[in-house]
Formats: structure tokens, sequence, C-alpha cells
């Protein structure tokens, strides 16, 4: 009796065990967590021994381990995929060869799509998978760069306001490089500068004195206004709509003009527009300057002249003062204030004693003063100080050498003969005083 008893307790143990056996099913294929069965048991045992190894840091020993939870049980775990990113990119940054390389990184993708497959969080992941193709795959293809663009625009799309800065940085740098090799036309880019533009704005309105996303948006700016589009056309007809929008945002109101000058589309009255606005809401010495510079070419002088001015007292660094100043000295000798026109590029000098250009506008300005100083007694005479200071120019700043010769042949060949200068008792050699409102000492030559 006791032995049969015991046979029965043995019978039913077998069969649970065959039972057990026979339902054994892998995650993977049943869509479970962990699978069931054996399969269940060796999933969880699998998980632990890479994990072990993983938070040492020993990915090598990992790594066998890992296989196994990946392929056979994806939807355990969400670690799976984290930990995995880690050790394929141990892999990848130490492999050498560049075949074996692109397989992992094939991997590193593959581990990317499974983990939306299993877990979503498509903002997260897809914006991790396109920072990191682009890392290992900028160099290799232009095709991994559109696909890098298009996980990172499915990312902010998801995303939106709550995208991460490294997704947005490396969205623009990818749509610049799409852009460069007419793989992105000037509406898209423009577009999509304008979305990221509005994503970080929205991000800075909680947190306005954050660094990193003060130096992301000036960074972002500078990556569109450099290598962005070109066409003055489109940029008006795009930014027209966005400045009524944003008339009253200073950030948006620098790019702005900054973008159209780099442009050279500074004769726009959207530039005009902008920088007035921008001077009002922050009045700086480069705001003035684009205002001032946009005057000059409607041939709006005292405008000008009266942005130029408030520009040249907020500028602190000499050798932009120096350039205000020469600038200044232009529009006002263009308003025939030729003696004031002279004291502002004097001016200039000082402050950068090592540049030509206003030497050459102040000999330009006693050049071209014949009519005005025609009873002078040698009115030709102005042409001798004309040229002293062309010569002055070339001595000072090698740069203007061409520019200073040329102008020095020309005027050269209208110096006052020999024998007018002789009927004047004016001799080679001699210093001479030349009045008008030039009033300058100079040394008497002739051409021979």
């Amino acid at each position: 009796m006791k032995t049969r008893i015991t046979n029965r307790i043995l019978i039913t143990l077998l069969i649970a065990f065959f039972a057990l056996e026979g339902i054994a099913q892998k995650g993977v294929e049943d869509g479970s967590k962990y699978g069931h069965g054996e399969d269940s048991i060796r999933c969880i045992k699998n998980l632990s021994l890479y994990r072990e190894y993983a938070r040492q840091k020993d990915y090598v020993s990992a790594k066998p381990y890992w296989k196994i939870a990946f392929n056979e049980c994806p939807a355990s775990n969400e670690n799976i995929y984290i930990d995995g990113i880690k050790i394929y990119k141990y892999y990848i940054e130490k492999e050498k060869d560049k075949t074996t390389q692109s397989a992992l990184i094939d991997t590193l993708m593959l581990i990317y799509d499974q983990r939306i497959k299993y877990f979503d969080d498509v903002a997260n992941v897809r914006g991790r998978q396109g920072v990191d193709l682009l890392r290992y795959r900028r160099s290799e293809d232009l095709i991994y760069i559109e696909q890098a663009y298009k996980y990172l625009e499915e990312s902010m799309k998801a995303g939106k306001t709550k995208t991460s800065n490294p997704v947005l940085a490396t969205f623009i740098s990818a749509l610049i490089t799409l852009y460069q090799n007419k793989m992105a036309n000037e509406n898209k880019v423009i577009e999509d500068y304008l979305e990221v533009y509005e994503i970080i704005q929205h991000k800075l309105k909680a947190r306005p004195n954050d660094p990193n996303l003060n130096n992301l948006l000036a960074s972002i700016d500078a990556n569109f206004v450099s290598d962005g589009p070109s066409n003055c056309d489109i940029l008006v007809k795009y930014f027209e709509k966005e400045l009524e929008k944003k008339s009253e945002n200073a950030n948006f109101l620098s790019m702005l003009t900054s973008l159209l000058k780099a442009r050279n589309c500074v004769e726009s009255d959207l530039f005009f527009t902008a920088s007035k606005k921008l001077y009002k809401l922050e009045p700086s010495s480069e705001s003035a300057q684009n205002i001032a510079a946009l005057a000059y070419n409607k041939n709006q002088w005292e405008e000008a002249s009266q942005y130029y001015k408030q520009a040249i007292q907020m500028e602190t660094d000499n050798k932009k003062k120096a350039e205000l100043y020469f600038g200044l000295a232009a529009i006002t000798n263009r308003m025939n204030k030729k003696s004031e026109a002279r004291d502002y590029a004097k001016k200039s000098i000082e402050l950068n004693p090592s540049w030509g250009e206003p030497y050459i506008l102040i000999g330009q300005m006693y050049a071209d003063s014949k009519d005005e100083c025609s009873n002078l007694e040698l009115p030709n005479s102005i042409y001798w100080v004309a040229v002293d200071k062309f010569i002055e120019a070339k001595k000072v700043d090698s740069g203007v050498t061409a520019k200073a010769d040329k102008l020095i042949l020309t005027y050269s060949n209208y110096f006052p003969n020999k024998e007018t200068a002789f009927f004047h008792n004016v001799l080679s050699g001699n210093s001479f005083q030349v009045g008008c409102w030039i009033n300058e000492r100079t040394t008497v030559r002739f051409n021979e």
C-alpha cells in the first residue's frame, strides 16, 4: 500500500514535469515578459547575469548573457536596451576594423528600434538614436545624415516642447548639412529653424537665465546665419510674417538682423524695420550701426549720421569705434561738410593708427575740393596734400598699398606745373601752405 502511494506521487511529479516542458516558450515567441517554463527561468537567469557584469562596466563578460536576454525575452525589462546601448558603444569605440565597426553600429540602431517596438518612448529613443547615428556615421554617407535627420524630426514631433537640447542642436546641424548638399530646400530649412526656435523660446520662458538654453540658442542662430539659406527674396517673404508675431522679441530680432546682414539683404525694408525695433528694445552699438548703414544706402544722410553717433557713444572696442568714426566721416562728407568729416576721420586714425582707409578718405576729400578751393594761389596744390595722405596710408597699412598707389599715380598727374609755380616764386623742395578749408603744409614737387 505504501509503495503504491509513493509511485502515484512520483507519477504525478513526472507528469507535471513533462507538462511544464511542453509549455516552455520564449517571450519573443508568445509576447510575454519572460516567456514560460524553462525559457522564463533561462531569461531571468541571463538578465541577472548580464546586469551584474554591466553594473561593473565589464561589458565583455556581460555581452553573451545580454544577447540571450535581448533575443529571447525582449519585453522583459527596458534596461536590456539601456544597457545594450552602453555595451555596443563600448565595442564600437574600441573597434579598429571599419567593416566590423559598421556591423556593430547596425546592431546599435537595431537596439533602438526594438526598444521602441516593446517600450515606445519615441521622443526619447528616436532622439538618442539620431544623435548616435550622426556621431558614428556623419562622415560615411549623406544617406545616414538624412536618416538621422528623420529620427530627430520624429523625436521632435513626439516630444514637442520637451525635446532635449542635444536633439535640437543635432537636428539643426543635420538640416544645414542636408541643405548644403541640396537635399533640403530653403523653405524647409527656415520652417525647421523656426520650429526649433519656438521650442527653445518656450523653455526660456520657464528658465530665462539658463546658460545652457541661451548657449544653445546662440549656437543654433550662428549655424543658421552662417550656413543657412541665402536667397533674400525667400528670407524676406518668410520673416516678414514672423516679424509681425515676434516684434517684441529681442533674441529673434538680433538673429534676423544678423542673418539679413550676413546675406547682404540690408537694403530690404525688413532689415530696416527689424533693426529699429531691436534698437528700441535693446539699444546697442551694433543695432544703431545697422540702422545707420541702411539709412546711408537710402541716401538718408542725416538719419545715418545720428545713428552712427549713437553707435559711437555705446561702443567700447577701439577698433570698432574707429570703423564707426570712419563711417560717420564718409556720411558727413556726402553731406558736403568736409572739414567736419576730416575731424571724424582723424578720430578714426587716433583709435586705430595702423588703418590706412581714413587717410585715403581724407586724401580723396582734398582731391575733390578743386572747385571749392579754386581761389587758392595754386589751386592744383591740393593734389600735393592729397597725395601726402595716400602715401601716409600705405606707410601705416600695407593692405591699402595697391589702392593708394593707384590714387598717387592718378593725382600726381594734376600737380602744379613748374612754370606756373615759379611764377608764384614756389620752388621744388620748398615748404608750402595749402589754404582753403584744408589748411595743411606740404612739400613742393613736380612731375618731370
